[in-house]
């Protein structure tokens, strides 16, 4: 399988079962708008994407946002010739949007709402939105032994972790990171054009 099968394979699969789970605020177009009160976010699911994340404006068709989003790309791969497989480190880059509780998050039972309506809070628990899809998506991994055409190699753990900068972990509210790698193999076949002579 080529790396470019692999890594559209795995974003297919994301975008065909954890991203579908969860629906997450949408940052606005300008990032100079002012998200409070009068700010009426929409949500969508977060879209995996092979390699890098596009521009909000180069997004396909049908997506309306690069984040919430997942980055599936290649830390490294190995070839073994003699057994013709193929390994592959793969890193998640998860990144999801949210500035705080917007008055339409609350919830009321039974309909009842407050005489006076909540207002916005900035709050800093929005990371909860990238770690439950980190949850999921290593439940995920843990449970299912192929990907498509690609083994996952159970004998190696499924890792993951803040993103970081020299050893800390950066603040960059309202935008919350997270990563995951994990290891998949595949087999594969080489054309050997030393034995075509003998054919």
């Amino acid at each position: 399988m080529t790396i470019v099968d692999s890594l559209n394979e795995v974003a297919d699969w994301l975008n065909n079962t954890a991203c579908q789970k969860f629906m997450f605020k949408v940052p606005p177009d300008n990032p100079r708008t002012p998200v409070d009160d009068g700010y009426s976010y929409e949500t969508t699911h977060p879209h995996a994407f092979p390699m890098f994340i596009p521009a909000k404006d180069k997004v396909p068709p049908g997506i309306i946002s690069n984040i919430p989003s997942i980055c599936v790309q290649l830390v490294k791969g190995e070839d073994d010739n003699a057994q013709q497989e193929r390994t592959m480190s793969i890193n998640l880059g998860i990144s999801c949007w949210n500035p705080g509780i917007h008055a339409k998050d609350w919830f009321y039972p039974n309909g009842k709402r407050l005489e006076k309506p909540e207002k916005f809070k900035i709050a800093e628990d929005g990371w909860m939105d990238a770690w439950n899809l980190v949850d999921d998506i290593t439940r995920r991994l843990g449970s299912t032994s192929h990907i498509g055409g690609l083994e996952i190699i159970k004998s190696k753990p499924v890792t993951f972790g803040p993103y970081k900068e020299q050893d800390a972990i950066p603040d960059f509210y309202p935008m919350w990171f997270a990563w995951i790698q994990f290891d998949v193999q595949s087999v594969f076949l080489r054309h050997d054009e030393e034995i075509d002579q003998f054919l």
